[in-house]
Formats: C-alpha cells, structure tokens, sequence
C-alpha cells in the first residue's frame, strides 16, 4: 500500500512538473511565434496603395474621347482581429477573423487634346491660341470588411496567410472633371443650363476653366447602358506574409504586407476592379 502511495506521489510530483514546464515554455527555435494561450484578441491598422483596373470613357456616350484605364491613390484600413490556433496551443495554424474599415480611393487623369481656342485679342476682337485640356477621374471607395484568413507559421515568426474577404460598400462616388491646362486666360463657353444634362455638364468650376462632368455613383448611365447600377458588395482574395515579434509579455506585434486582388466589379456593366497592395500590424494579446 505504501509502495502505491508513493508511486502515486511521485507521478503526480512528475505531471506536476511536465506541466509546468510545458506553460512556462516561451518560444523556440522553430516556433517563436507560440505562446501558451489559444485565443488572440487584438487591433489592427494599415495602409493601402489601391489600384484601380478600368476601361472608362471619359464621356460615356463618345467612342472618341480618351479612356481611363488604370487609376491609384493612398488610402487605410483599421479594425480589429480575432485569431483561433487549431489543434494545440503549439500548433503552427491558426484562423484569424478580422472585421476592418478599408478605403481604397483612386485618381485617374488623361491628357486630353489640343484645341484651337477663340480669345479677346484686347483691341474688340478675337485671336486664336492653342488650348490643352485634362480628364480627371476621382473616385472615393470605403467599405466594411470582413477576412477569414488561415495562418501558418513556417518558423522564426515567419507566417504565410491567405484567404477571402467580403466587402460591403459604405461609400462609392466618382467625381469626373475636364480642365483647361493652358493658356490661362481661356475658359469654356457656357453652354444653356438647359442643355447641361444633354451635354453631359453637371456645373461650371473654376472660373469656367472647369466642366464637372459626372459627381455621383461610379455608374454613369449611357445609350447602350441606362440601367448601369454600382453594387454594394466586394469580394476579394487577399495573401501575403506576417512575422511576429514576441515582445515576452502578453501582447505581441505583428506587421506584414499582404496583396488584395478584387474579383467583384464595381458595377454591374463596366470591367472595373479594385485591388491594393496593403502594408500594416496586428496587436496581439493573449486572451
């Protein structure tokens, strides 16, 4: 009976131990990126150089005027993040969740053509100079996300991540100008406002050196196209690479880059998707 009783003590001295060992354990080698919790809670904020790939026509309803075809800016995302480690708390895979604010803007610009232009020669009649204009597109493109990544820790902090997001559109609007360049002292004859829309003229800017063209959804109805409509939802792809920082403590930080390929259009007529190259961190604590 003592011969038991001791075995039993000396097992339970033994678990006791491995145990402990096992939660005191901090990062290894192999997998620096693991502590002993299973479930991570934290911010996230980042930047995003978002792409825009078109086939536009600066006015819709002439084949001849220039097309915007690529188009760029800065924009940001923030939000949170959840992450999952499956099988163990040693795993090297994990699901991370993100619910995220993203804005994904872009700027279009086409030189347009050069006109002959009537001016006041200042002796009460009119000379002819060369005008040159620009076509500008401004588009603004900010959405609710949300990510279902899966994580794998290849070792020494280095992650791979991928997976789909879904993207609910908050706010979509495509402010499309034609300016004159130069000269200076040339400006636009105003049209009748009563043929403003059949022109395809929302107002005059600039002292007249400026038409606005289209303010309003990133769907411009045309002839061929009246029922063109922008939508709501975005789905994308999006992957890149991670490496986490173990600071030691229960909050670790993690920066990566990642690539978001859009697949979805932005309406439901023209080929115009919207990708970003997005560079940002997570905040990780230990739940």
């Amino acid at each position: 009976m003592k011969f038991y009783l001791m075995l039993l003590v000396c097992f339970s001295i033994t678990f006791i131990d491995v145990f402990a060992q096992v939660e005191e354990e901090g990062p290894t080698p192999l997998g620096p990126g693991r502590g002993t919790a299973a479930i991570y809670l934290g911010p996230v904020a980042g930047f995003n150089r978002a792409v825009h790939s078109a086939n536009l026509a600066s006015f819709a309803d002439d084949p001849l005027c220039p097309f915007f075809t690529n188009g760029s800016s800065n924009g940001f995302y923030v939000g949170g993040f959840y992450e999952q480690i499956l099988g163990g708390v040693v795993s090297k895979h994990s699901l991370v969740g993100r619910i995220i604010f993203n804005t994904m803007p872009a700027v279009f610009e086409k030189e347009g053509d050069t006109y002959p232009s009537l001016v006041d020669d200042g002796r009460g009649g009119f000379t002819t100079v060369l005008s040159s204009t620009r076509h500008t597109l401004n588009v603004t493109y900010s959405m609710l996300t949300v990510e279902a990544m899966y994580k794998f820790n290849i070792a020494y902090g280095l992650v791979v991540t991928g997976g789909p997001t879904f993207d609910f559109v908050l706010q979509s609007n495509l402010l499309q100008k034609m300016e004159i360049v130069e000269p200076a002292n040339v400006k636009f004859k105003m049209v009748p406002r009563d043929q403003w829309k059949e022109k395809g003229i929302v107002r005059y800017e600039n002292n007249d050196r400026t038409i606005v063209a289209w303010d309003g959804a990133p769907a411009r109805p045309t002839s061929r196209n009246p029922d063109v409509k922008s939508t709501a939802f975005r789905f994308s792809l999006k992957f890149g690479i991670q490496y986490e920082i173990i600071t030691g403590t229960k909050i670790d930080i993690i920066p990566g880059i990642f690539y978001n390929l859009g697949v979805t259009n932005v309406n439901n007529v023209e080929s115009w998707k919207v990708s970003s190259i997005q560079a940002g961190v997570d905040i990780r604590f230990t739940l």
